[in-house]
């Protein structure tokens, strides 16, 4: 049966009003053929994150009205072990038993997590640039380094087959991990690149924690020469040691609320242009209802390149995937991306990596024969 879980909205909730509604819904949970498995509860900002087994969304939705009519604002299908490895758990906590002895007390448990996002700069080029003994030599220290540093840092590796994903419960934990892995990286030429910005499961898309998870991503993007890069809200819940780190430009980037909201629109506007031939700033202006120098601006401040550069710098980054993921060559690469001509093309990408993509290319042919 799917697995779902759903996000309620609501101020002023508490434990123990959670816990009464979980015990409502475990007594009707068989009308509806749904299993009630388990909840988390954010007080603080009035979030309820319920856990069910249930033939579909709208029996999820059925049950909890006639249980005690609080209908969730948002229902995604999840994986199991993914919700397991982000949250631990997949049940109510033992010894909790949910009668009407029990329902006083509830669980005291959050959802919010923090994503870490971690990488080598230009890490698909490291065969080409550097020998394929080298870059197994580096990529091998690089995964040794993060699996340590998460561990030691009570946190959870989410994936490794790409750049590194962990999660984390604690925001001191978290930054403190991050800035372990920036000091232990110690490799001429390679920069280490880590986002961070934490979340709920459920907050808009339809995967578990994607927001979190997408917004980690950009972050990541974007940080450059070694710094960390992470939004207010997770300065906010630093409890560490480590504060004068914040102190320093060289060391965290930390992004203000309205830098954070920029970049999102920005990010996904630029790309879902990749695609697109030229670069039109005049559309990207109107569409982000800024003006050219404030565009220009604040792009500059964010990630210290233009907007044309930064555009840029999204579609070589996507050229390495179309190139090692769908076996294009130059030309279709190029093509595909809105290059009008595969020489101009070969330029950009020898500017920005120092390679030739017909080396890229045939370095990527050497690892799969």
């Amino acid at each position: 049966m799917p697995l779902y879980m759903d996000r309620h909205n609501l101020p002023g909730v508490t434990s123990h009003d959670v816990a009464e509604a979980h015990l409502k819904d475990l007594k009707v949970q068989r009308e509806f053929g749904c299993i009630a498995m388990t909840y988390w509860i954010d007080e603080e900002r009035g979030n309820v994150f319920c856990l069910i087994e249930s033939p579909d969304k709208k029996a999820v939705v059925d049950m909890h009205n006639r249980a005690h009519g609080l209908i969730p604002h948002d229902i995604i299908e999840v994986d199991s072990n993914l919700v397991k490895t982000f949250l631990g758990r997949i049940q109510d906590p033992e010894p909790s038993r949910f009668n009407d002895a029990s329902a006083s007390t509830g669980i005291h448990e959050p959802a919010f997590r923090i994503m870490l996002v971690a990488d080598l700069k230009d890490r698909l080029l490291f065969d080409c640039l550097y020998g394929p003994q080298k870059s197994s030599q580096l990529m091998r220290k690089f995964n040794l380094l993060v699996q340590q540093a998460v561990q030691h840092y009570s946190g959870d590796i989410i994936e490794s087959n790409s750049e590194y994903l962990a999660s984390f419960v604690s925001a001191t934990n978290a930054v403190d991990c991050a800035l372990n892995l920036r000091n232990s990286i110690h490799l001429p030429k390679v920069e280490i690149k880590i986002g961070l910005s934490g979340g709920f499961p459920v907050s808009g898309s339809k995967v578990l924690f994607g927001e979190a998870i997408k917004k980690a991503n950009k972050l990541n993007f974007i940080s450059t020469e070694n710094k960390i890069y992470l939004t207010s809200s997770i300065k906010d819940q630093y409890k560490g040691k480590a504060t004068m780190a914040f102190n320093s430009n060289r060391t965290i980037r930390i992004l203000n609320t309205d830098e954070d909201i920029f970049l999102d629109h920005l990010m996904d506007l630029f790309q879902t242009s990749i695609f697109e031939q030229g670069n039109n700033m005049d559309k990207f202006c109107l569409k982000l209802g800024v003006s050219a120098s404030r565009l220009y601006r604040n792009t500059i401040q964010l990630t210290g390149l233009s907007p044309i550069d930064l555009l840029s710098d999204i579609k070589l980054n996507a050229a390495l995937d179309l190139m090692q993921k769908q076996n294009k060559n130059t030309s279709e690469t190029s093509y595909a991306l809105g290059y009008t001509n595969p020489s101009y093309f070969t330029k950009c990408f020898k500017k920005r990596f120092n390679v030739l993509p017909a080396d890229f290319i045939k370095s990527l042919n050497s690892i799969s024969v």
